[in-house]
Parts: C-alpha cells; sequence; structure tokens
C-alpha cells in the first residue's frame, strides 16, 4: 500500500500543532484555550492517519487507539475547563485527565515513529534506518532539558526550547517523506 497520501496531512497536522504551540510563550488564557482546541483537532488529524494506516503494521494498529485515547482524554480535560476553572479539586483531576492524555500520546507517538522506521529496510526508502526514531527522541530531550530551566524561573526559556524541538520531527519527516515518495513514485517498484 502506498503510505505517501497519508503521509502529507500527518506532516501538516504536525506543523500546524508545532506553530500552535508557541502560543505558550503567552499568558493570556483565551489564546491558550484556543492553541489547545487547534492542538486537539490536530491530533484528530493524526488519530485519522493512523487509522487508515492501522492495517499496515501491527505497530501502526497499536498506535491507532493510543493516539484516540490521548484525544478523548485531552477533549475531555479541555471541556471540563470550560465548567468551573476555579475549582482546585476539578484542576487537579484535570491535570490528571492532561497527563494521561500527554503520556496516550506519547505511546502512539512511539509506535507510530517505530512503525515508519520498519518500513525503511523492506520497502527500501533512501532514508537511514534509524533516523525517524529521531522525531520521538528529540522532543523528549527538549523538555529533558527544559525542566532546570523551569526550576530556576525560566520559564519562558524552557517553553521556547521545547516549542524548537517540536521542529526538528518536521524536518525529518520531511525527508522521511521525500524518501517515500521517491520510492513509491518509481513505476518498478510497487
Amino acid at each position: 500500500m502506498s503510505i505517501y497520501p497519508y503521509l502529507r496531512p500527518l506532516w501538516a497536522a504536525l506543523a500546524v500543532s508545532a506553530l500552535v504551540n508557541l502560543a505558550s510563550l503567552t499568558d493570556s488564557m483565551t489564546i491558550l484555550m484556543i492553541a489547545n482546541v487547534i492542538n486537539l483537532l490536530c491530533y484528530a488529524v493524526v488519530a485519522f492517519v493512523l487509522y487508515r494506516l492501522s492495517d499496515e503494521s501491527a505497530r501502526f494498529g497499536h498506535a491507532f487507539p493510543a493516539r484516540l485515547f490521548s484525544v478523548a482524554l485531552i477533549g475531555l480535560a479541555l471541556v471540563c475547563t470550560a465548567f468551573n476553572p476555579e475549582n482546585p479539586a476539578l484542576l487537579n483531576f484535570l491535570s490528571l485527565l492532561s497527563l494521561a492524555g500527554s503520556v496516550a500520546g506519547l505511546l502512539s507517538e512511539y509506535y507510530m515513529y517505530w512503525a515508519l522506521d520498519e518500513r525503511i529496510i523492506p520497502c527500501a526508502y533512501n532514508y537511514p534506518a534509524r533516523r525517524i526514531r529521531w522525531c520521538f527522541y528529540a522532543p523528549l530531550l527538549g523538555a529533558f532539558v527544559a525542566s532546570p530551566l523551569m526550576l530556576i524561573g525560566q520559564a519562558k526559556a524552557a517553553v521556547l526550547l521545547q516549542c524548537l524541538t517540536q521542529f526538528i520531527p518536521l524536518i525529518l519527516l520531511r525527508q522521511y517523506m521525500q524518501a517515500v515518495q521517491a520510492r513509491e513514485d518509481d513505476p518498478l517498484s510497487f
């Protein structure tokens, strides 16, 4: 099956999400809420792409329900935030919901990038094996490096660093897409 048509909306959703995450540099709750809703829509697009690819491999099959669970939990947290944002108990619960949704999203990304990686050699893509996995590693490393910045009170610098590391997967995924397109457009290969 040709996967390139599904990689384009995946890349577009990740690009919009990375750009929207720059809104976290502001202190406006309205802008942050709008950014979260747009991010949720981007995650829904990623879930749809994973649904379409779920028959391609077991890893894609695992990535779809994890992403769906992530979208549901984060969406529930956003909806509940609108009802009573002043209640401390509710805010703690919503934080836990968001955390669980983020963990499910990480699990989904793990499966997705490893599924993309396992296609490189059998499909003979002109792309180095295991490089696409850095789409998963780079944002995690950015978060770990940003943690000490948060602890010393440099919140804006930490958020900016995390946002910048989200652009690394866009570059790597774009290179991967070019390799997939070149291989799938070759009439002798498929």
